[in-house]
């Protein structure tokens, strides 16, 4: 510990890489200062140096009488091929606080005790070597320096560009860089922002749609956007229109009639409260639609009126509309589950006038009631 603090407060070293090699030094010793023998790897880690530093160091301490080499045979058990050198530091008599104590150490070592003969005042620390040049003014350069280095030619400000005046005070209104606008070769340009067409039209001038050519457009598409207009809380836009109107297109391939998808997508409300998407609820009622063959063709959904009070709906997408509301009765009569109090909407079972799901629940409610009365 003492040997500790004279290295830290009172050593006459000459700089911070003095003190921090004394004071690694200074940790492995006794408190007189004798057999420290930490390895140069060891005294440069401590020092943040590299180990030739150390070594340099040691040898201007030991110049200079604050260590110097002591008893080698403490390191004596490591083994010769990496046995460090054991230094002694030279404390003053006349630094320690409590001489005898560290004297009454020494004889149980059996060593002298410290004498001030032995222990002499060090010298100061010399002062540190400054530059040759300080205070010296700095050399001007000459003619033939002035033009080496990076040459920045002048700015010709004609056409426009920034421009830097002269400095003034803070209060000068036109200190710093000044933006002559406009400029001849660059006018300004005020490019229209295109505007967006509302929510719920999204038939552009040209045929098609938010996203998409009027080349892309399928009979799918067209029907789900006629539905749309007519019914905006079934408008379907973007990538779930795209995948819907692949659906609707195939399944009008297979035999299905504009009007009979627009009573499968749009014949019933909106559940509420609405706990999915619409996109999500409309390809829910095609996939459920989907599950059986097409319906049959009604007579009056696509043939002239014939005097039996059926109207007649149009069955290509330029007619105008897709099916009126007797059509779509009809079709609901004859296509349509009649289960939930008619509110189903899935195509009915082959032979009943129920869904798959609707059968499968009145038969469970049947056989429960069964088991009940049976039970009583």
């Amino acid at each position: 510990m003492l040997p500790m603090l004279w290295a830290m407060k009172n050593a006459p070293v000459i700089d911070a890489q003095e003190r921090s090699v004394l004071m690694a030094l200074a940790e492995s010793a006794w408190s007189d200062g004798t057999d420290a023998f930490p390895s140069k790897k060891t005294i440069a880690h401590i020092a943040v140096v590299d180990p030739k530093t150390i070594q340099r160091r040691l040898r201007t301490l030991t110049a200079r009488g604050l260590i110097a080499e002591g008893n080698q045979k403490a390191a004596a058990y490591i083994p010769s091929w990496c046995r460090p050198k054991v230094y002694d530091l030279l404390i003053p008599y006349s630094w320690y606080p409590d001489v005898e104590q560290v004297n009454t150490e020494r004889r149980g070592r059996g060593k002298p005790p410290l004498t001030r003969e032995s222990r002499p005042d060090l010298a100061p620390a010399p002062p540190k070597k400054c530059r040759a040049d300080k205070g010296k003014p700095r050399a001007t350069r000459s003619p033939q320096a002035k033009g080496r280095g990076l040459q920045v030619p002048p700015v010709d400000n004609e056409d426009g560009g920034t421009t830097s005046p002269r400095g003034g005070d803070y209060k000068s209104l036109t200190r710093g860089l000044q933006d002559p606008q406009p400029s001849p070769t660059n006018p300004p340009q005020d490019t229209p922002r295109p505007s967006v067409p509302p929510a719920d039209n999204r038939r552009l001038e040209n045929g098609g749609t938010d996203g998409e050519s009027p080349s892309e457009l399928s009979p799918g598409v067209e029907l789900l956007l006629s539905i749309g207009a007519r019914k905006p809380e079934f408008l379907l836009t973007g990538r779930t229109l795209s995948d819907q109107g692949l659906m609707v297109t195939g399944m009008l391939l297979e035999g299905w009639t504009p009007g009979q998808l627009e009573q499968v997508i749009a014949g019933r409300p909106l559940p509420q409260p609405v706990r999915k998407t619409v996109g999500a609820i409309v390809s829910g009622r095609l996939r459920d639609a989907n599950i059986s063959p097409a319906p049959a063709t009604v007579p009056f959904l696509n043939q002239p009126h014939q005097g039996d009070g059926a109207r007649t709906a149009p069955g290509t997408l330029d007619g105008g509309g897709w099916v009126d509301q007797t059509s779509a009765d009809t079709y609901r009569e004859i296509d349509e589950c009649d289960g939930q109090d008619g509110l189903c909407g899935r195509p009915r079972r082959p032979g009943t006038t129920m869904c798959w799901d609707c059968s499968a629940a009145v038969g469970s409610a049947t056989f429960t009631a069964f088991h009940e009365n049976v039970t009583v």
